[in-house]
């Protein structure tokens, strides 16, 4: 099936190309990276704008963006690896594993299970006390024990779905318990490096050049400010990774049914099923459940100080979309949705006429 999707959807490719050109520029965002792929094959990736505003560096398929709360695919994935191996359960209590996750103030915390941290349906507070997102300092790890001391249930579990950053950063802890090694040590051996992932990190590296800048928003009255790379700390399993488009689109397609990568089939079935949902946002393991049109995708979106960035894939098409911004308005959900409607135009085979005229209908 995919060699002939590929060659249908192959042929919108240059009306997405121009559109998104066009949208770059007329909302002048500083860079932006696209890629699509089906099965194995890329069918589409460029880089429009740049990386650095002041030194004009372009954005290409391999710049490297703050991928914020794609990170918690990686982590589900690496905590379904350690299930297969027979080290974690998904229904263990996350107090078995963690002995400081407990509070005499907080008795959700005795029920709380690996499962409910990966759906959001932990009742978990959504980031802690810390005030990160405003002063830039990511909590280390006595801060997150402190935390849990004082209770950091609003929900009991199972009540609400509730997005938790905190709920992921207690499951890259459980992580390191279970491996013996540092999260981001165990991400890099277990999930990163048998994939050839080599532009993503769980955290910043020390070398920084083949990061994009992140920017503010764009006002009337000032240009965009450039802002810094700031650490997520204990917070990496929820919000730390980098990565580039090209990573991305093999991170999706190691996630195909059939691929042999990763996980076998019966784990992945198991993190892209429909776990938990309330009225506004579907959750598997790690994947966020949405819909464009007819077709259903399972992906995640980010958003980091400078970077809104937003990917999914459709596993009966074996489509994959990856859309990065290094700007806090970025509209990468937008273009998402765009690059969605698009590609089903020629799914449907609903692109006769002439290619040029339907390139200039959906340009503006």
């Amino acid at each position: 099936m995919s060699n002939t999707t590929a060659t249908k959807l192959a042929r919108i490719t240059g009306v997405i190309d121009k559109w998104i050109a066009y949208q770059t520029y007329i909302r002048e965002i500083p860079g932006v990276a696209v890629g699509i792929s089906v099965g194995t094959d890329t069918i589409f990736g460029r880089g429009y704008g740049y990386a650095d505003l002041e030194t004009r560096v372009p954005i290409t398929t391999t710049t490297r963006f703050r991928i914020a709360s794609h990170s918690k695919v990686f982590t589900a994935t690496a905590i379904m690896q350690l299930v297969a191996d027979g080290v974690l359960r998904l229904d263990n209590r996350v107090s078995e594993h963690l002995p400081w996750f407990r509070s005499d103030d907080d008795e959700n915390l005795e029920h709380i299970t690996i499962r409910q941290l990966l759906t959001h349906s932990s009742g978990m507070i959504r980031d802690g006390d810390t005030g990160h997102w405003s002063n830039d300092r990511f909590p280390d790890l006595p801060e997150i024990v402190r935390q849990v001391a004082g209770g950091p249930s609003v929900f009991l579990s199972n009540e609400h779905l509730k997005y938790s950053n905190f709920a992921y950063t207690i499951a890259g802890q459980i992580i390191e318990t279970a491996a013996g090694s540092s999260y981001e040590e165990h991400l890099i051996g277990a999930v990163l490096d048998p994939l050839g992932l080599s532009s993503t990190t769980p955290d910043l590296p020390d070398d920084m050049s083949h990061h994009a800048t992140g920017y503010t928003k764009r006002f009337p009255d000032r240009p965009r400010s450039p802002l810094a790379h700031v650490p997520a700390r204990a917070m990496n399993s929820a919000t730390g990774f980098s990565s580039s488009v090209e990573d991305l689109l093999r991170w999706y397609q190691a996630h195909l049914i059939g691929s042999g990568l990763l996980l076998n089939d019966w784990d992945k079935r198991e993190m892209q099923r429909l776990q938990y949902e309330d009225r506004t946002f579907r959750w598997g393991i790690g994947f966020e459940h949405s819909k464009v049109g007819d077709l259903a995708f399972v992906g995640h979106g980010g958003g980091y100080p400078g970077f809104i960035t937003f990917s999914s894939m459709s596993q009966e098409h074996q489509i994959a979309v990856v859309v990065l911004t290094n700007s806090i308005d970025g509209p990468a959900g937008i273009f998402f949705e765009g690059i969605v409607k698009l590609l089903t135009k020629a799914l449907d085979n609903d692109l006769d006429g002439d290619l040029d005229e339907t390139i200039d209908r959906f340009t503006g």
